[in-house]
C-alpha cells in the first residue's frame, strides 16, 4: 500500500511538472523574449542609420559609408590605414594618409551599387568629405566603353575642399568630359597632388550620383558657387605619367573600427551597444531554457 502511494505521488508530481499549462507558460516566455530581441534589434538598427541618409533625392544612387564592412572595398595609394568612425550619431570612413606622400588617391567602392551607374543618366557625382587642408580635387574614371585610367578620363572638381574641418560636398560634372558615357567601372578620388605637411587623414561620409543639377542643393551645395565652364584648369602635378595608371600592387590596408570621443548617444547607438543588448537577451533565453530542463529532470 505504501509503495502504491509513493508511486501515485510521484506520478502526480510528474504530471504537475509536465502539465500542458506550465509548458505553455514556458513557451510563451521564450517566444516573448525572442520577439523582444527582434524588436530591439530593429529599433537599434534604425537608430544607427537614421542620420546616414544625406537626402531624399528621386533617382539618386548613394554609397553610404555607414558600416565598417564597406572599408573592405577601399584601396588606393599612400594609405596607412582605414578606420570606421562613429561620431554624432553617424558612421563614416577615415582614410589615414602617409605623411607628406606624393600622389595619394582612393578607389571608391562603387561596386556595392547593385545595378551599377549609367554615366549618361547620372551626369553629377558628389562626395561628402571633411578635411583640414584646402585643395581642388580630381575624379579619374573608367567605363564599359573605355576602361583604364588616364588624363583623358579626368573630372576636376567644380568646387574645392576647404580647411574648415567641416563636412562639405565636392561636385564633379561628368558631362564636362565627352568620355563620361556607358557604365561606370572605376572611380578614383584624388583629393591632393601630395599629402600636405601635418595632415593625417581625410574623412569620407558618402558618395552620390545625381541626375539633375537642382538636386545638388539638397546635398548642401550652392550651385552658383560651382564652376560649370567646359574648360577646367588642371594643376601641373595632375599631368604626370604616374597618375595615369592604377598602382600595380594596390593593397588593402588593415581595417580598424573606432568610436570618436564626440559620440552622442542621444542621436544614435554604436554597434557595441547593439551587440551588448542582443547578448543579454540571448543569455536570458538560454537561462530560461536551462531552467525548464532542470524542472523536467527533477520531476523524473
Amino acid at each position: 500500500m505504501d509503495n502504491f502511494r509513493k508511486t501515485d505521488n510521484a506520478a502526480r508530481k510528474g504530471a504537475a511538472i509536465f502539465c500542458p499549462c506550465r509548458q505553455k507558460t514556458c513557451l510563451r516566455v521564450i517566444v516573448t523574449l525572442l520577439l523582444l530581441a527582434v524588436c530591439l534589434t530593429a529599433v537599434f538598427s534604425a537608430a544607427q542609420n537614421v542620420y546616414a541618409e544625406p537626402a531624399e533625392i528621386e533617382g539618386a544612387k548613394f554609397v553610404l559609408l555607414n558600416d565598417p564592412g564597406y572599408l573592405d572595398f577601399f584601396s588606393g595609394n599612400c594609405i596607412r590605414n582605414l578606420e570606421y568612425v562613429f561620431e554624432d550619431g553617424e558612421g563614416f570612413a577615415r582614410i589615414m594618409l602617409a605623411p607628406m606622400a606624393m600622389d595619394p588617391f582612393i578607389y571608391m567602392p562603387i561596386s556595392v551599387i547593385g545595378e551599377g551607374i549609367n554615366c549618361d543618366e547620372y551626369p553629377y557625382v558628389a562626395i561628402s568629405v571633411r578635411s583640414t587642408y584646402e585643395s581642388g580635387c580630381n575624379l579619374y574614371f573608367g567605363t564599359s566603353k573605355e576602361g583604364g585610367l588616364d588624363e583623358s578620363k579626368n573630372l576636376p572638381s567644380s568646387n574645392s575642399i576647404t580647411d574648415k574641418n567641416d563636412w562639405e560636398t565636392i561636385v564633379f560634372h561628368g558631362k564636362s568630359n565627352a568620355k563620361w558615357t556607358g557604365l561606370l567601372t572605376t572611380a578614383r578620388f584624388d583629393p591632393y597632388g601630395a599629402v600636405p605637411e601635418g595632415m593625417e587623414y581625410i574623412d569620407i561620409r558618402w558618395m552620390a550620383f545625381v541626375k539633375n543639377e537642382k538636386d545638388l542643393e539638397k546635398l548642401d551645395v550652392s550651385i552658383k558657387d560651382l564652376d560649370q565652364s567646359e574648360q577646367f584648369t588642371r594643376r601641373p602635378i595632375y599631368s604626370t605619367p604616374n597618375r595615369t595608371k592604377p598602382p600595380e600592387n594596390t593593397f588593402k590596408p588593415s581595417v580598424t573600427s573606432v568610436v570618436s570621443d564626440n559620440t552622442k548617444t542621444d542621436r544614435g547607438f554604436s554597434p557595441a551597444v547593439l551587440i551588448t543588448v542582443t547578448g543579454i537577451l540571448v543569455l536570458c533565453i538560454a537561462v530560461s531554457a536551462v531552467g525548464i530542463i532542470i524542472f523536467k529532470r527533477k520531476g523524473k
